[in-house]
């Protein structure tokens, strides 16, 4: 696979964006094709026509349109582009916000190389970056979210829910088994996978049960 990942980078300093660059562009293939001072010469692009981001990279605080007000305006043109937020304070109802608005994950300012790698692997591979702070994001709901939830819960068919049910079971089936259990063909449950896939824009197994468990179709253990 020789494409490159595009990613998009939005800093109000260009010294900082011009170090991030030069730093993601030694970390494997990627390739930041668009930079952005604020979130609104960004929304000014969108959508994004020829150069479109596999990643959105975005500092937190930025003047004109910082992150939350940009993930929001994505969020309402119906973007499913994946953003990881940077940011210098790692308040937490912030980020937990951040997550319930839909970003796939966040990165303290101090982190290292090796874990902004692995966090743009993450979400370009499973669909999010994992840490404690999306762990908590996933299991508190306050009134506002429910709406939403019962909005997304609204759009998986019952047989979605038992497909991911079975998902997330700790047995861990295969799809061949799931398929048996649900007494349907393989084929079938690959519809069933690829509906949700297409409908949330999912990329893996992972991302299914985390998506169970955000809109409480499966309890954690």
């Amino acid at each position: 696979m020789s494409h490159n990942t595009n990613i998009f980078l939005v800093d109000d300093h260009p010294i900082v964006r011009n170090g991030l660059k030069a730093l993601i562009e030694r970390l494997g293939n990627y390739k930041v094709t668009g930079e952005y001072d604020n979130g609104e010469e960004l929304m000014n692009d969108y959508p994004f026509s020829d150069n479109k981001p596999d990643l959105i990279i975005m500092d937190l605080m930025m003047p004109v349109m910082d992150g939350t007000d940009t993930v929001a305006a994505l969020k309402k043109k119906g973007s499913s582009y994946p953003v990881l937020m940077l940011t210098l304070e790692t308040d937490e109802r912030t980020i937990i916000n951040l997550f319930r608005m839909g970003i796939r994950g966040y990165l303290p300012k101090s982190s290292t190389a090796d874990v902004l790698r692995t966090a743009i692997n993450d979400v370009l591979t499973t669909g999010f970056y994992h840490n404690e702070m999306l762990a908590k994001a996933l299991l508190s709901v306050d009134d506002s979210q429910l709406d939403e939830r019962q909005v997304v819960i609204n759009q998986v068919s019952g047989r979605e829910k038992d497909f991911l049910r079975l998902v997330c079971d700790e047995k861990e089936p295969t799809y061949e088994q799931i398929a048996e259990i649900m007494a349907v063909s393989r084929r079938t449950v690959d519809g069933y996978r690829e509906s949700l896939f297409s409908k949330f824009s999912i990329k893996s197994k992972t991302g299914l049960v985390m998506f169970a468990i955000k809109y409480g179709i499966v309890k954690p253990e």
